[in-house]
C-alpha cells in the first residue's frame, strides 16, 4: 500500500500440483508470485510485507 492506497492488484489460477498445497505453502506462493511480478517496482526500494497469515509470521518477524 502506498500511503495506504493499493498500488496494484493481480491475480492468478491454481496450477494442478499447487490445488494440492496445504494453506501455509499456498500463502507464501502468494507472497513469491507478489515479488516475482512487482520486482521492477521494488528493485533498489524498500519495501514491506503484510500478512494476516498466522503461520507465516515467523518468516517475517
Amino acid at each position: 500500500m502506498h500511503e495506504g492506497r493499493v498500488v496494484e492488484y493481480v491475480s492468478r489460477q491454481l496450477k494442478t500440483n499447487e490445488r494440492n498445497y496445504p494453506t501455509h505453502d499456498l500463502e507464501l506462493a502468494v507472497v513469491v508470485f507478489a515479488l516475482k511480478s512487482w520486482k521492477h517496482y521494488m528493485y533498489g526500494a524498500r519495501f514491506s510485507i503484510f500478512s494476516d497469515h498466522k503461520s507465516l509470521k515467523y518468516l517475517f518477524d
